[in-house]
């Protein structure tokens, strides 16, 4: 459980912290809230390599905070790559969306339509998997699917391949009726990234720029890095304290956790998603609704599968409790850094933090930290 610093050890601390200066907001209020907010999570991460992205309606706050590197003396800025990790869940929901509203797909198409030859989906109860139950975390699969154990200081991504995850259902069976358990499954949403492809004739990777990033100019997030981007890479923590290696992740991860972005890109991407113009909303409203509610699962378990009223197309959807408006949320963590991502569409506020550091009990804070500050920017 991590420590969140009451109002006035708080205050103390900032005041003996050089704060950012610079405002980016126009709005005075935005710009104090985001930096007070910003400063909180920082100093209660341990003052790691940090950047945070704030959006309300065209107004738009981003800092970066801490070291680029370890000692470098540099800040982080819009353009620092770090690792979402599994935000790239989000950005699969929105590619099945777009694919969805362009006739391509429907939401319950089922899986097997997308196997490859001599690979049987399996069924419970005549139920079988869809792509709805694979982008809800409600397909009945494992949490991750390696075709074995990466060997000792060698890339332990190089396991997970789009061969070994269709091969897993010759060995295995369901063990619950699909959409009646939510299990957090990194393997579904490799699967639902293979079955994405399979549909557009053509690689995950190019469907994701053909309907997401290509259009909004996302040319940083990416599943694998150019020399210059890595120059522009933030350097993470990982779990034993020591500097995390920047390991390259196999394609079938993109839609799963595979992503780098920067805080620019996510600003742009959350103004799509705030937007309330005619140009994508078909696409929107399938990527922002509550598909499978925890209210009658027989069981949610694994991290963001138990928490929220139910799960959106990778989002975790918190529905409306006191001044705190509908939020869409995601986390994600991936060598060396933890993310998150908040919308709050009917208050057209959006808000991305991630800190180049693992560390579970710290991550509770950032979460309520970016609540708090949507709760604080939502109108009453």
């Amino acid at each position: 459980m991590s420590v969140r610093p009451t109002p006035r050890k708080l205050l103390a601390a900032l005041a003996l912290v050089a704060l950012p200066l610079a405002a980016h907001a126009e709005d005075l209020a935005l710009n104090e809230a985001a930096n007070f907010a910003a400063a909180s999570m920082w100093l209660n991460a341990g003052r790691p390599a940090m950047v945070i992205a704030v959006v309300r309606g065209n107004d738009v706050y981003v800092e970066g905070l801490g070291e680029t590197q370890p000692g470098s003396g540099i800040e982080p800025n819009g353009q620092s790559i770090v690792r979402i990790g599994s935000l790239s869940k989000v950005l699969a929901g929105d590619v099945m969306a777009a694919m969805v509203a362009d006739k391509k797909i429907s939401l319950t198409e089922p899986l097997s339509k997308f196997a490859p030859s001599g690979v049987t989906i399996p069924s419970v109860f005549g139920r079988g998997i869809n792509l709805l139950d694979l982008a809800t975390h409600s397909a009945s699969l494992p949490r991750e699917a390696p075709e074995h154990e990466a060997k000792p200081g060698t890339n332990p991504f190089d396991v997970y391949t789009a061969k070994g995850y269709w091969n897993w259902f010759k060995d295995h069976k369901l063990e619950y009726k699909p959409g009646t358990v939510a299990m957090y499954s990194n393997f579904g949403f490799g699967l639902l990234g293979e079955a994405l492809a399979r549909a557009g004739g053509a690689p995950y990777s190019e469907l994701l720029k053909r309907y997401t990033t290509g259009p909004l100019g996302m040319k940083d997030t990416v599943g694998r890095l150019t020399p210059e981007q890595q120059k522009r890479m933030l350097g993470g923590i990982d779990f034993d304290g020591k500097p995390a290696h920047p390991w390259e992740t196999s394609e079938i991860l993109d839609a799963s956790g595979g992503l780098h972005s920067t805080a620019d890109d996510m600003v742009r991407w959350m103004k799509w998603h705030l937007a309330d113009d005619a140009a994508g909303e078909e696409a929107r409203t399938l990527a922002h609704a509550l598909y499978r509610p925890n209210d009658g699962l027989k069981s949610a378990v694994g991290i963001e599968a138990d928490s929220g009223d139910g799960m959106g197309l990778g989002w975790v959807v918190s529905m409306p409790h006191g001044n705190t408006p509908l939020v869409l949320g995601k986390s994600g963590g991936l060598v060396g850094f933890m993310s998150y991502v908040a919308l709050s569409p009917q208050r057209h506020i959006g808000v991305f933090v991630s800190v180049g550091k693992i560390d579970f009990a710290m991550f509770e804070g950032i979460h309520h930290g970016v609540v708090d500050l949507i709760t604080s920017l939502s109108p009453r």
